[in-house]
């Protein structure tokens, strides 16, 4: 129908220049508008299409009617012929109309680095179906971050009418490696040092893929070390390995060397000495029977090789235990045990009083009493019999029917051991002598 119309358009138009000039005269074809406007271009909405032409004269039309155009086209022709009575006069207008957006398509340049997760920047673009207008453009971009385990990269595409539609992509994006730290199971065993194997364990921090992996944990029992170095790291699980991390820790698992304990009885006290190699800070003596009872009591806790311990019971038997300590906790242990001494105890040989000292003299088994003598010289001022290993002298006393004092001067003690009985005394090997000065 519209080619036949077309053909009397043009066929009119072909004779209009043999027309007589009543003819000539008569108004010109019909014109279009597309919803009150031009017809050119695309439509995004319904269009409709009217005619307008000078109705004088007019004795009929085709096609001129309104028109609505709502699907979509790419290009939809509309013919509009009006006849004046014997010269007909037409015009034709193509409409085009494409309200739809365009599907869109977004894809990647690359697929992921490791394990689903794009750990470098990645080249993106959107594609779309046009429709009727086609695609005029798209967008495309690079993203290179932020790092996020379900990052949206949206795009869009606008098709030859101006309608756009848009999509989105949904990828893991991690392009920073972990944080990795290191922390022993156990506080330092003394003084910032370790002196047993210590477990240490390596934790990772990751805001992108997590953590995937971390080195083992190291149980560390040596070598001896200031610092030893425990070195670990971590990886994500998109691929990415920490920088090492290092635990620095002091650790000294070496006892030092058993001390050497010597000890001498110097009358009532007992004097120890031990070797103490170059690593000890610290020396500790115990004793046992303590200063309680039984149970051992420290008797010394220093820096010293040497102790004179004073408080003890002359002939009683005693163990000492001496202690070394290292910077790191580490302990050597000697202990000895003491036997009775024998001789005199006290006063010491040679030591100087002033007031009358107490005897004290190693205890004979199966001794029934002991014989006591004091000289001051060729002259003896005492003689006694005690039953027990033990004899306070006094400043002054009656011997030989004489009275005697205790003044200043250089003395001598001696004594023996007596059995059987005190009318048949039987005496033993001396048990010692002694010296001593009194000095007011």
């Amino acid at each position: 129908m519209a080619v036949r119309l077309l053909c009397l358009v043009v066929c009119v138009l072909a004779v209009g220049g043999s027309m007589p000039e009543a003819a000539a005269a008569a108004p010109g074809p019909p014109g279009a508008s597309c919803n009150g406007g031009g017809c050119g271009g695309w439509f995004r909405s319904s269009v409709t299409v009217s005619w307008s032409y000078d109705p004088t004269g007019v004795t009929g039309t085709t096609g001129c009617g309104s028109a609505v155009i709502t699907e979509d086209t790419g290009g939809a022709t509309f013919v509009c012929t009006v006849n004046y009575g014997g010269p007909f006069y037409g015009n034709s207008v193509t409409v085009r109309k494409d309200s739809s957006p365009p599907g869109v398509t977004g894809s990647l340049a690359r697929d992921p680095d490791g394990n689903g997760w794009y750990t470098q920047p990645v080249a993106f673009s959107f594609s779309g179906d046009g429709g009727p207008s086609g695609i005029a453009s798209c967008s495309s971009g690079t993203y290179g971050g932020p790092d996020g385990g379900a990052v949206s990269i949206s795009g869009s595409c606008t098709d030859g009418a101006g309608n756009s539609g848009s999509s989105s992509l949904t990828i893991k994006y991690d392009a920073t490696p972990p944080e990795v730290s290191a922390a022993p199971d156990r506080q330092p065993d003394a003084a910032g040092w370790y002196n047993h194997p210590v477990r240490v364990a390596f934790t990772g921090k990751d805001g992108g893929s997590g953590i995937a992996q971390c080195t083992d944990p190291v149980m560390y029992g040596g070598p001896d070390a200031n610092p030893a170095k425990i070195v670990g790291q971590c990886r994500d699980a998109a691929g990415h390995l920490s920088s090492p991390t290092t635990l620095e820790l002091k650790y000294d698992g070496t006892k030092p060397a058993r001390p050497n304990v010597r000890s001498a009885h110097r009358g009532t006290a007992i004097a120890l000495s031990w070797t103490r190699p170059a690593d000890v800070v610290r020396s500790v003596v115990l004793r046992a029977p303590g200063a309680k009872g039984k149970k051992p009591s420290v008797v010394y806790d220093g820096k010293a090789n040497t102790h004179v311990d004073r408080k003890i019971t002359p002939g009683a038997r005693y163990w000492y235990q001496v202690r070394l300590y290292d910077q790191a906790g580490n302990v050597a242990v000697t202990t000895v045990g003491l036997k009775p001494g024998a001789g005199i105890f006290s006063p010491v040989e040679g030591e100087v009083v002033k007031r009358p000292p107490v005897v004290n003299w190693a205890e004979v088994p199966k001794a029934r009493f002991y014989n006591v003598q004091l000289w001051r010289g060729e002259v003896k001022l005492l003689t006694m019999w005690p039953r027990s290993p033990k004899l306070a002298l006094r400043s002054s006393w009656t011997f030989g029917g004489r009275n005697q004092r205790l003044r200043p001067g250089r003395y001598r003690l001696f004594v023996w051991p007596a059995f059987g009985t005190a009318k048949t005394p039987r005496y033993g090997k001396a048990v010692g002598q002694v010296s001593f000065v009194v000095r007011r």
